[in-house]
């Protein structure tokens, strides 16, 4: 399950680069996308890639901290896929309307250090 974490850790890295550089169409792209796709498929896609992760985590060198941002994947899905309170509609809404350009940018940098540390342990 190695390839998993060197896949995802790189789809981190080009996804937190592009949160940098292109702030404006990333808003856009990921509010069509997010439309589309509706909440419980987002939610069970962030479980899954939250329970990949969780398995991977034994053939790293860091299993740990890989363990814990799988549990947090799930831990995800779980809230959106219940959504109490409205959750999922709140944070996409701040998300995609709220967040300023600033908040884009911090996202992608903490997510390509996120993907470079999870490439690194791999």
């Amino acid at each position: 399950m190695k390839w998993f974490i060197y896949l995802f850790s790189m789809v981190w890295i080009a996804a937190g680069g592009f949160l940098i550089l292109y702030t404006d169409q990333c808003r856009d792209i990921m509010g069509k996308a997010f439309a589309r796709m509706g909440r419980v498929p987002m939610a069970a896609t962030a479980a899954v890639i939250g329970l990949l992760l969780v398995l991977s985590a034994r053939s790293s060198a860091n299993a740990g901290v890989i363990l814990v941002i799988g549990l947090l994947a799930i831990g995800k899905g779980v809230a959106f896929f219940w959504n109490p309170h409205q959750i999922y509609e709140k944070t996409l809404g701040w998300w995609l309307t709220d967040a300023a350009d600033q908040t884009y940018r911090l996202a992608g940098i903490i997510v390509v250090v996120l993907g470079t540390a999870l490439i690194s342990w791999a």
